[in-house]
Order: C-alpha cells, then sequence, then structure tokens
C-alpha cells in the first residue's frame, strides 16, 4: 500500500533557541544521570524535555518500584542514581526497602534539584523534531515546542530519549524486537488504588493494609482469570501484578498489557493510551465487585503516559548478546554492572521469561555500546543501547540506564575538554573517570579477560544475519 502524501512548505531556516556544549535530549533516568554527570565535568549543559518536569518512566510512566540491580543488598548503580533516590528521602518520598518504592511526584523534584545543583539548565516542553547531521557529525538538533521550529546546536550531544529518537532522526540504524519475530515487549499502563479501612475485615482495620490485600492474592487471581474467561478482561497478561506503594494503604499496579503496538508509530502510540485504560476500567471493576478488601477502593493515580519498555535498538560499536550475558561477560572499558535478570514480557500476550544469573553474578556493559556505529558526536544515555532484545530485557531498568546517562554525560565532557568527539573517549579512561565520580565498578585485571571487541564488519555480518532471519532491520 502507497502511503498518501501532501505538499507542505516548511522553514527552510528556523530561529537558533540556544547553544550549549553538550545536548541532552530526554530527562528521564538516563538523561538525569548524562545531564548532571555532564555538568559537573565543567560542560555547558542543556537538558530538554517534552514534558514539563523530569523522570521519564519513573514519573510520567509512574513505573514504580526501581527493581533491584544489587549484589547481597548492595547497589550496583552508587553515583548519581543514588543520590537522586537520596534526595527523594529527603523529602519523604521513599519507603526504604532495597527494592526503592517511591513516591514519583517527589521524584521529579529530586532530579530537579540534582539538575540545578549541578548547573543544568533546563528546557521543558520541547521535543525533538529534526537533526540536522553531515559527514558523521550532527550540526543541530530542531526542537518543536508552543513557539513551533527552533534548532539548539552543541559540540557533543546524547540521546536519553529512550527510543533512540535522536539516533534515528541522525540516520543511525537500529534494531526493533525480537530477532525472532520482531515485536517489542508490550506496553503497560501503570495505576495505583487507595484502600478503605472500612473494607478490611473485623478485628483487621488497623493492620498494614497492603498486607492484608496480600492474604487476598489467591482471590485476586482466580477472579482475575474467571473474568478474562467471561470476556470482562481484554489483558492478557497471565496474572495481576502489584506492588506497594510508599503508604500502606495504596496498591500499585504494573498489570495492563498492550501487545503488538509501537511506541515509535505516533497512531499506534495513541491507540495503546486508549488500549490501556480499557483494561485499566475492566480491572478496577472487577476488584471492586469481587474480592472485598478492594470493595470502596478509590483511584489514587493513574500515569500520565503509558510506560514503554521497548523500542529501538541503536546499533553501536560493540554489541551484548544473551551468550554475553549468560557468561557474565566483563569489559576493560565497562560503564555499567547488572544483575538484573533477563525479563521479557511476552510480545504476543501471555507469559514472561524470566532467566537469573547465579547468586553473586553480574555482566558488564562496554562504552562500545553507548556509541552509535554511524554518527561521532553522539552517545546513547538510555535504554536504547547496543544490546539484543534479551539483554535489553535486563538493562532497560531505571537503576542501570542512570548509571548508563551517567557514563554518556562523562564522556561527553571529557571530550568537551580534549576538544574531541565522545566517540573518540577512551572507555579506559572514562572508567576510571567514573570510579573517580563514585561508580562501582571494578578495575580490570587480566583474571577476567573480556570478548575482544567487535568489528563493525563482524558486527554487521551477525547483526543483518539475525535481521534478515527476522526482517525487523533498519538503516
Amino acid at each position: 500500500m502507497t502511503t498518501k502524501t501532501i505538499p507542505v512548505s516548511l522553514p527552510r531556516e528556523v530561529p537558533l533557541i540556544t547553544q550549549a556544549q553538550v545536548l541532552v535530549v530526554g530527562g528521564g533516568p538516563g538523561g538525569i544521570g548524562a545531564a548532571v554527570a555532564a555538568a559537573r565535568g565543567g560542560a555547558d549543559t542543556l537538558l530538554v524535555e517534552h514534558y514539563g518536569f523530569l523522570g521519564g518512566m519513573a514519573t510520567a510512566g509512574e513505573v514504580n518500584p526501581f527493581m533491584p540491580n544489587h549484589i547481597d543488598r548492595q547497589s550496583l548503580d552508587t553515583g548519581i542514581f543514588e543520590e537522586w533516590v537520596e534526595r527523594m528521602a529527603h523529602y519523604g518520598g521513599v519507603r526504604g526497602d532495597h527494592t526503592r518504592t517511591f513516591d514519583p511526584n517527589v521524584a521529579r523534584l529530586a532530579a530537579e534539584d540534582l539538575c540545578l545543583d549541578a548547573g543544568v539548565r533546563l528546557l521543558y516542553h520541547h521535543r525533538a523534531a529534526h537533526v540536522e547531521s553531515s559527514d558523521r557529525r550532527i550540526r543541530a538538533v530542531v526542537l518543536h515546542s508552543k513557539s513551533g521550529l527552533g534548532a539548539v546546536r552543541a559540540s557533543q550531544y546524547i540521546d536519553s530519549t529512550g527510543d533512540g529518537d535522536v539516533a534515528a532522526l541522525a540516520g543511525c540504524a537500529f534494531h526493533f524486537g525480537s530477532e525472532q519475530t520482531g515485536g517489542a515487549q508490550p506496553m503497560t499502563l501503570c495505576f495505583k488504588l487507595k484502600l478503605d479501612r472500612a473494607s478490611a475485615p473485623d478485628g483487621k482495620r488497623d493492620r498494614d493494609l497492603y498486607l492484608l490485600m496480600r492474604e487476598s492474592m489467591d482471590d485476586i487471581q482466580a477472579a482475575y482469570r474467571k473474568a478474562q474467561e467471561d470476556g470482562r478482561i481484554e489483558c492478557p497478561r497471565e496474572n495481576v501484578l502489584v506492588f506497594r506503594g510508599v503508604d500502606d494503604d495504596v496498591v500499585h499496579f504494573n498489570t495492563t498489557r498492550v501487545i503488538r503496538k509501537s511506541s515509535i508509530k505516533g497512531d499506534e502510540l495513541s491507540a495503546a493510551e486508549v488500549e490501556a485504560r480499557r483494561q485499566l476500567r475492566q480491572i478496577i471493576d472487577v476488584l471492586r465487585s469481587e474480592v472485598p478488601i478492594f470493595k470502596n477502593a478509590r483511584i489514587y493515580s493513574i500515569a500520565p503516559q503509558i510506560g514503554i519498555r521497548e523500542s529501538r535498538r541503536i546499533i553501536g560499536r560493540n554489541y551484548v548478546t544473551v551468550e554475553d550475558y549468560k557468561a557474565a561477560r566483563r569489559y576493560p572499558d565497562a560503564v555499567a554492572r547488572v544483575r538484573y535478570g533477563i525479563d521479557i514480557h511476552n510480545p504476543e500476550g501471555k507469559g514472561t521469561t524470566i532467566i537469573h544469573l547465579d547468586p553473586g553474578v553480574w555482566y558488564e556493559i562496554p562504552w562500545g555500546s553507548l556509541l552509535p556505529r554511524d554518527t561521532d558526536n553522539l552517545a546513547i544515555g538510555s535504554r536504547c543501547i547496543s544490546v539484543d532484545h534479551a539483554v535489553h530485557s535486563s538493562v532497560r531498568v531505571m537503576p542501570p540506564v542512570c548509571s548508563l546517562g551517567q557514563a554518556a554525560g562523562t564522556a561527553a565532557a571529557l571530550a568537551v575538554k580534549a576538544g574531541c568527539d565522545v566517540s573518540e573517549v577512551n572507555g579506559i579512561t572514562l572508567n576510571t573517570e567514573l570510579r573517580k565520580a563514585g561508580r562501582n565498578l571494578l578495575e580490570h585485571d587480566s583474571d577476567h579477560a573480556p570478548t575482544p571487541v567487535r568489528s563493525p564488519e563482524q558486527q554487521e555480518k551477525k547483526l543483518a544475519a539475525q535481521s534478515k532471519a527476522a526482517g525487523n532491520f533498519s538503516a
């Protein structure tokens, strides 16, 4: 089918809004880490965000809690991520367990505090619409806002959009979804319900209502499955997934599941929001009518936008695979350590694939996975790095994403100081700088020799073969 087109008269020139040494696009966990690190490194840093607040999936998506990326309850994400959590705690917005249940409203304030304290310039309500590039370098990013179109120039750029929007607009090649099917993980609209003590059984109304609700989980799951069978709930997820809120009477739902929709296609993203809220209404109706503890529950919050697990993965100068994950591969230019498991929500509907690492074991992300193969003054500071579908399901969670952003921002500041592009920053030097800044990375040693970095030619051959089989390669 041929796509219809219409003639338009777009401006040949747009106003130059401002200039910076480092431009970070996207203010989610990765963008926060990137902007704060770049500014602390001495670079004039501008952070662009399309909402009027920071936090990304932690705030706009209300994804909660922070998934554990720990060794023996010791965080592998010391640095800016931990500072973010500590600032949330300052506002009384963290419950305190090691999985980090947090208040998304407080997360907004804490993120902005970190950026402003570091000297980051913030530009809200702007979205990347176009990238001007030539000779493997970005020359400017064109933004869209209420003022229309306007451009920002920088010497170094960081894509923290999550979906790899800047990289894609710059012409960088990417993968989308599973190597086998081309399907990306489903989207989920998070929401919270507030329980009513009057709905608790007699003699139990002074108890922690969340724990009391957990005692009803068998009834909750049975009611949910029966409603699915009857067609009263259209969500394809196999069960109800809940977490506690910061308050004892608030229950967080990570249960809606929208499949076969792409977050990088505008009409499908819109349709996903409508479908997710339909599922939300159905779930709430069933819980209120069939599970006593939810009889008088009221809606506490609904995320401003649907949560996105996966979209583009920008092809970089290194590429981490599920084989690397299983082998707990280490690299001399490691910028993050990750032990959160492979966690693939079925792109086609029911089921979740979980693969855990052995206790005390982690794998590493090399600097080359954050460097797009096709552009020299751009780094990726978000979930859309150069890894396969399975590894992406592990590294996509917010704590390591913030650490990836910190690596990209640190490297961008080093590039500004050296007068080079971010792609020329030595990964081992970067690893050293990150450790100086408090990141608990390990210095490379000969007992853990890494797999040699794949050359772009080797990488391209492997990826092209996978993509041809799956039909999901985009250049």
